[in-house]
Order: structure tokens, then C-alpha cells, then sequence
């Protein structure tokens, strides 16, 4: 899901703390020799070699150094860029685990659309630039190229490296790695590993490479410029605004700091002027709960009073404690999250229980409930559980959480003290509405077998036992579905997903909600359709192929927040699936994933190419390399969407794929355009987000492809099509454009 996430984080952080930090406590900031470092933590760690966990989504624009960068990227150059990257820190014996954020949290979802807005701002100016200037604008307007992130991901690992793909934002998890492994070290640019208690926070945007030279940040120093203590920094960060805690809800607290700060006549600019006022009135107050219910009443009437205590919440790690979260509320969401978390490194990616809509119908059902919607992943319930209740059940080291939609119940694995829940193979989440929960209770208080726990939440009618128990009770038969429909899910996950490492896949089976941020679009231009809106008909057929339909046959909408011109972005757009035509019907995902055999290997490649209304031409498709199949499959999936596409266009694509295969990174590299042209570098960018639509589709397929032939270093260069789209259109032949690769 990297590809939703790619623009996110261009601002990462507390605002303005990064720059303070070199400004105002330049002792914070040390540089340090990685080498030396690697040497002093192998003799002081001899059983743990040196790890540095990386926070990829900061780095990868500091990787990205091609000097071209609009023309839809530069992708054999960067893949050199990223095996250098790989072996300089191998040759100092430094061990690297690359994180990438799998999600867009929705309590930041509102910020996450700001930012959309504010890329597309930036994206019109770099087209106005080049339509201007007829070429690329120097590196102070440098954007990504569409995808890069996800690419990176596939990079990454097809050269031999650990990678995490998220379940929440990836800063808490790299953060808690870097603690619970004992790393040497987290490498990125996110102000917000100043305010984790973890390892030390190294700076990407300082390294140099070729010496292994960086900037390390300093915690305690930055706590005794403040006059503060590593206690303080999460509710530091929380009052000068984050990803939870909007700025624009701070701003009379601020003021009241600025009057009574002793730093307020010093000639510091505003915002340095805040964070001094910041921790000069915090350095007051006691570490206490209580504090923090104090500061949440000099929030604005109307605003969310949780959203201080959730921002402090959101720094503490797992097995830390805060004095300003009371104790028995600490972390309640943090453990099951990490453990999923950590299936999912490297072959591990989405080795979690993998459940459809269906599916939690069924389930549903079985629970003989109206009101009880199902199963959820851990993950997936995050933002109900932050805001929970919670309990121990003294009979089994399992936790209840209680939100005002039901309750959520979380078990973990071996630890339950009934024998019958210990066969259960992953974490399981339950919501069960209040009148299931009223049901069950009766008949729960009649048990002996476990503790029980008040529940004053639910008017205090009632003591209850662990429900869990009582469903073992009442109905065992429900435990052997349940675990046969985890075990397939967990088997689906582990063996298709993990291959593709596509989280859009997981989500949309998961959660029925697919994101992607900006491309390189150019909005002006109204001939070609937004990218999002190009490829929705594949994505339609996709959505089919994975989705189960209902009772009355029709299929669960998806959640669309897709950012293309015209979009506002207030709520997300309702996809409906829409099955592809397949001569005696669309396959079932247990044959598209499991079967085995030629006959349904024809099947997987017959309905990867339906979903893009190329089921007719498999014969001829199938003759080709699989590169340049999966290229062609695409490009008449254009040539068919996109009306204002000409002649010239097609010669241009073909020549490109015809003319890439026998150039190396070097002579890519060395590839001079006399100019850009706008329209290119439009196409260029929705020809990258078609691969992804590709790797989408293969994987929900069953894998008719090897996801290595749609890498874009296989099939796409931006400078490369740059040339021959221009020369297309200045009316050279095809022989020319070809370079006599007529194959």
C-alpha cells in the first residue's frame, strides 16, 4: 500500500523540530562514523550483530538521485543506486531491515488529504514549469516519481533484503523494532525519533555514503537544552501539534505559553519561540495523569479531548510506560499489533488471517447474532482500541476491550488457561454487539470455570465472565470454522501475498478500501483521463475476483480515495465490482490460488488478461516474452481506454519496450533530451501506475506472471520514452525509432 503513502510523508514529524534541534541545541546533533559505531556494538553485543532499521518512505526521495526525475523514472539507474546503497553498509557488517508503511491511519486521514491538495499544488507548478521552459525544473521542485515507493519495496527485495510492510504507520513499529531488537541504530528523517525512547535516530539526509558518515540525534541532549525529561517528549510533541493532534487546535495554548515564556523577547522566530514556550510551561506541571486531564480541558470548547491523550499514547512503546496514561490503559493496543507486524518481515509480509466480508457473514451467522458483525484483525480495529476500555480476565493472560460499538476481545496465542482456545493459530478480534453480549452473559454467569470482570460500561447490569469461554462452552462447533477459515486465510496470505508484498491486495479482502496518493498528472491536460480513473474498470474486474457476492447476488462496494483532478476528497468514492467476461464464468479464488495443474494455469492467464478485456487475444500474448506481454497487455488496455491516444503514441510505447531490453543502466544514464515534453511526462506517469494495476491483478490471479517481469526496469525507462515519444511525433519511421530491434 506504499503507493497511497508515497507524498504522505514529505512532512514528517513535529514541524519545525528537526531545524530547531540544528539551530538552537546544535549539541544534539553528532556526527558519528557508522563503521566505528558497528565495531563498538559488536564488542559490546557480541551475540547481536549491528542492525539499522530503516524508515524507508523517509528515505527513498535521499535514494532517488538520477538527475532525471519527471519523465516517469529512471528505474535501472535507481536499482544500481539501491545495490550500491545495500553494499556499502554490507561491507562495514551492517545488517539493514527496511520498513515501509503499509497504511494511512484513518484518525489521519483528514491530514492525508491536506497534503493531497497541497502535492497537486506543487505538481501544477512543475508542469507550468515545463510547458514554460521545456524541461525539467531543477531539483528544489523535485517530486518522486509516481510509485517509487512500492517499487522500491520489490527492489529492495529482489536484491536479498529484509523488508516490513506495515499494518499501521511504520514510524511506531520501526521505532519499537529498533528497541526490542537492540539495534545499532533507525536511519530516516522523521523528527518523531526524537521523541520515541528508542535507539538512536540517524539522519539519511546527512549521510554520506562512500564514508558512512552521518548525523546522530541526541535525546537527553535535546531534553537538558529544554529542561526536560525523556517523559516529557511525547507530550511535548503532542502540544506542538502532530499527525494526531491538529496545530490548529493548539493555538490558544500556545499563546498562553508565548506570555508567560522567558524566551519571548529573544529574537527567536514564532514557531522556535513555541516549541521554547512549550517545554517551559510542561516543565512545570507534575507527570501525572491528572496533568494531562488539565491540559485537555485548555483545548478549544467543541474539539475532541482524547486527542491529547491518544498523541501521547502514540510514542509509547511496547513494555514502556508513561506516567501521563494511566497504567493499566498503556500499550492496550500496542503488543497484537507488533506481534502482526512482526509475521510480516520479509517472507513473513501478510502472514496474518486473511478474512472477506463474506466470510465475516458467515461467521456472523454461525455467532447467531443480528448484531454481531465478526471477525477483525487487531490491526484493523487500532483506532477503536486506542479509545477503549479495557480489562483483565483473571483466569487467562488475555484482555477485553470495550468500545461503545461492542466489544472487542483480543487473545494471545498459548496463553489462554482453556486448553481448547490454545488450538486457535493467530490472534483473534471479536466484535459482538451489546444484545449478543447481554445474551451471552446470562448464561456466562452461571460459569464457574474462569474470573469474572465489571463491566460498567454496560450500565452495570451485569458481571461477565471472558465471553471467549462461554463460546467454547455453548458452542464448540464454532471454534473448528473458525479455525479452518483462519487456516485457509493464513494459508492465502502467506503463500500469495507474501510473493507480491501488494498490501492493496490485503486491504481491499481486509478492510474493502484501496488509497493512492498523487501522480504526476497533468491537470490541465483533459484528453487523458486521470490515472484513477483509467484503470477503475480493471480494478473493477479485480475487485470481483477477490470479492464474494451476497445473497442477492450483489457484490460488497469498495472504498476508492484515489486523488485525481476533480476528486474534493470529502468521503470516499462507493466501487462497484463488476465481473470480467470469462466463457464459463470467473474462477473461484480457491482455484485461481490453489489449484495446480496446466489447465488451470491457462485459467489464472485467462482471467488476468479479462481484467483488462484482453481475454480473446491469449494466444497471441502467450507467444511473446512475459515482459513484453504483460507491456502489451497494458498498452491495449489504453489504447481502449484512453480515446485521445494517436498513432504516434503506440510507436512510441513499442518502440520503448523493443528498444530497452539491450540497454544498461549506463547508457540509459548517459541518454541526452534536447527537451521535455508535458504531455510525455503525463503518459509516462499513468504507464507506472498501469504497472501497478498489473501487479494488482496478477496477484489477486493466482500469479500467471512472475511479479519480476512487470518491474518497471524491465519495461519502462522515462528518458528513454521521452526520446522516442518526441521523435514519434516529428514523424521519424518505425524502423528508425526501433533501432533495427524488429524482433
Amino acid at each position: 500500500l506504499s503507493d497511497c503513502c508515497e507524498f504522505w510523508r514529505s512532512a514528517m514529524g513535529i514541524k519545525g523540530l528537526q531545524g530547531f534541534v540544528a539551530r538552537v541545541c546544535p549539541d544534539a546533533c553528532r556526527t558519528v562514523d557508522l563503521r566505528e559505531m558497528a565495531e563498538k556494538h559488536r564488542i559490546d553485543h557480541p551475540d547481536s550483530p549491528p542492525v539499522i532499521v530503516v524508515d524507508a518512505m523517509s528515505c527513498v526521495k535521499h535514494w532517488y538521485t538520477p538527475e532525471s526525475w519527471v519523465c516517469g523514472g529512471q528505474w535501472r539507474e535507481y536499482l544500481a543506486i539501491l545495490e550500491d546503497f545495500i553494499k556499502a553498509f554490507m561491507a562495514a557488517g551492517i545488517k539493514l531491515v527496511f520498513y515501509f508503511d503499509g497504511v494511512v491511519e484513518e484518525k489521519k486521514r483528514d491530514e492525508w488529504i491536506k497534503r493531497r491538495f497541497q502535492n497537486n499544488k506543487e505538481i501544477a507548478r512543475i508542469f507550468q514549469f515545463i510547458k514554460t521552459h521545456r524541461k525539467q525544473p531543477g531539483r528544489e521542485m523535485f517530486t518522486i516519481p509516481s510509485a517509487l515507493p512500492t517499487f522500491t519495496r520489490f527492489a529492495l527485495k529482489s536484491l536479498g533484503q529484509q523488508t516490513v510492510c506495515t499494518l499501521q504507520e511504520a514510524d511506531f513499529e520501526v521505532a519499537a523494532y529498533g528497541l526490542q531488537h537492540n539495534c545499532m541504530g533507525i536511519l530516516g528523517q522523521d523528527s518523531d525519533y526524537l521523541i520515541y525512547n528508542t535507539c538512536p535516530y540517524f539522519s539519511i539526509e546527512k549521510l554520506c555514503l562512500d564514508r558512512l558518515v552521518t548525523v546522530m540525534y541526541s535525546r537527553e541532549r535535546l531534553c537538558h537544552a529544554l529542561g526536560l525529561s525523556l517523559t516529557h517528549l511525547p507530550l511535548f510533541a503532542s502540544l506542538l501539534g502532530n499527525d494526531v493532534v491538529p496545530e490548529s487546535l493548539l493555538e490558544g495554548f500556545w499563546q498562553k505559553c508565548l506570555v508567560t515564556s522567558p524566551c519571548r523577547n529573544n529574537g527567536y522566530n514564532r514557531r522556535t519561540s513555541i516549541l521554547l514556550a512549550v517545554a517551559n510551561y510542561i516543565s512545570k506541571l507534575p507527570c501525572s495523569y491528572s496533568s494531562l486531564k488539565h491540559l485537555e480541558e485548555m483545548l478549544p470548547l467543541g474539539s475532541d479531548k482524547t486527542l491529547l491523550y491518544r498523541g501521547v499514547e502514540s510514542y509509547i512503546l511496547p513494555g514502556q510506560h508513561s506516567p501521563w496514561i494511566l497504567p493499566n490503559l498503556t500499550n492496550c493496543q500496542m503488543f497484537p499489533l507488533q506481534q502482526q507486524t512482526d509475521m510480516c518481515q520479509d517472507k513473513e509480509i501478510f502472514q496474518v488471517p486473511l478474512v472477506s466480508p463474506l466470510l465475516k457473514h458467515q461467521v456472523g451467522q454461525i455467532m447467531g447474532s443480528r448484531s454481531c458483525v465478526g471477525l477483525y484483525f487487531v490491526a484493523s480495529a487500532s483506532d477503536l482500541l486506542q479509545t477503549s476500555s479495557s480489562c483483565w480476565c483473571s483466569g487467562c493472560c488475555s484482555q477485553m476491550y470495550l468500545h461503545p460499538d461492542g466489544w472487542f476481545m483480543v487473545n494471545m496465542p498459548g496463553q489462554c488457561c482453556d486448553s481448547a482456545f490454545q488450538q486457535q493459530p493467530v490472534d483473534l478480534v471479536f466484535l459482538i454487539g451489546a444484545d449478543c453480549i447481554h445474551f451471552l452473559g446470562e448464561k456466562l454467569l452461571q460459569s464457574k470455570k474462569c474470573g469474572k470482570v465489571t463491566q460498567s460500561q454496560l450500565g452495570k447490569e451485569k458481571e461477565l465472565s471472558y465471553v471467549v469461554h462461554l463460546i467454547i462452552k455453548l458452542k464448540v462447533w464454532v471454534l473448528s470454522c473458525l479455525h479452518s477459515l483462519f487456516e485457509e486465510g493464513r494459508y492465502l496470505a502467506k503463500e500469495q501475498h507474501v510473493r507480491s508484498e501488494n498490501y492493496t491486495i490485503f486491504n481491499i479482502l481486509s478492510n474493502g478500501e484501496i488509497k493512492c496518493s498523487n501522480s504526476l498528472e497533468d491537470e490541465c491536460d483533459r484528453e487523458i483521463p486521470g490515472q484513477a480513473l483509467i484503470y477503475r474498470p480493471a480494478r473493477q474486474h479485480i475487485y470481483s475476483i477477490l470479492l464474494e457476492p451476497g445473497k442477492d447476488g450483489d457484490y460488497p462496494l469498495v472504498k476508492e480515495w484515489f486523488v485525481y483532478f476533480g476528486n474534493p476528497l470529502r468521503e470516499p468514492e462507493l466501487v462497484q465490482a463488476v465481473q470480467p467476461f470469462i466463457p464459463g464464468g470467473t474462477p473461484s479464488l480457491k482455484t485461481l490460488w490453489f489449484a495446480k495443474g496446466p489447465d488451470v494455469e491457462k485459467q489464472r492467464y485467462r482471467t488476468f488478461l479479462a481484467c483488462f478485456h484482453l481475454q480473446d487475444e491469449m494466444e497471441e500474448l502467450q507467444a511473446l516474452e512475459a515482459p513484453v506481454a504483460a507491456f502489451c497487455c497494458l498498452l491495449a488496455y489504453l489504447m481502449i481506454q484512453v480515446s485521445s491516444l494517436s498513432l504516434e503514441d503506440l510507436n512510441a510505447f513499442v518502440a520503448l519496450i523493443l528498444c530497452l531490453k539491450g540497454k544498461s543502466a549506463a547508457q540509459l544514464e548517459g541518454l541526452q533530451l534536447a527537451q521535455v515534453d508535458s504531455r510525455a511526462v503525463h503518459l509516462g506517469a499513468v504507464i507506472v501506475r498501469g504497472l501497478t494495476t498489473l501487479l494488482m491483478a496478477n496477484s489477486a490471479c493466482g500469479f500467471p506472471f512472475k511479479m519480476d517481469d512487470l518491474m518497471p526496469w524491465e519495461v519502462f525507462d522515462g528518458k528513454l520514452f521521452q526520446e522516442k515519444y518526441q521523435r514519434s511525433h516529428q514523424g521519424c519511421s518505425m524502423e528508425e525509432l526501433l533501432e533495427g530491434n524488429v524482433s
